[in-house]
């Protein structure tokens, strides 16, 4: 699935109506797991939790995704919108930043191994 696919509405939409409802739940429950763990959780956090975190998460990654369709380019996401979005965030900003820099050290890492292994 390429970028521009994950953030289009209308397929997730037709996907969201050709999924099972037991599928749609627990969408981050790992992640969930790990960062509630790491954050002094238990290490089975209750389900009303997870639960509750979950609906927090989807419905914060659809806010944005929403907001970011309005501001950019219709039917389309970019990394711009995304950052026009988070930058009234100094902490959110931050962390974006940080993250897309490490993202970008590790393509560059791996390219030069790949080179060097042939």
């Amino acid at each position: 699935m390429d970028e521009l696919d994950m953030f289009n509405v209308h397929n997730e939409e037709e996907e969201d109506a050709n999924m099972k409802p037991e599928d749609r739940k627990h969408l981050f429950k790992k992640e969930l797991l790990k960062m509630l763990y790491g954050f002094g959780d238990d290490k089975v956090p209750y389900d009303k939790t997870l639960d509750l975190l979950e609906v927090m998460v989807c419905n914060y990654v659809r806010d944005i995704s929403v907001a970011a369709l309005n501001v950019g380019k219709p039917d389309k996401i970019t990394l711009e919108d995304i950052h026009y979005l988070i930058s009234r965030d100094p902490k959110k900003y931050g962390r974006v930043r940080e993250l897309l820099s490490a993202n970008q050290e590790i393509k560059v890492a791996k390219k030069k191994f790949e080179d060097n292994k042939f």
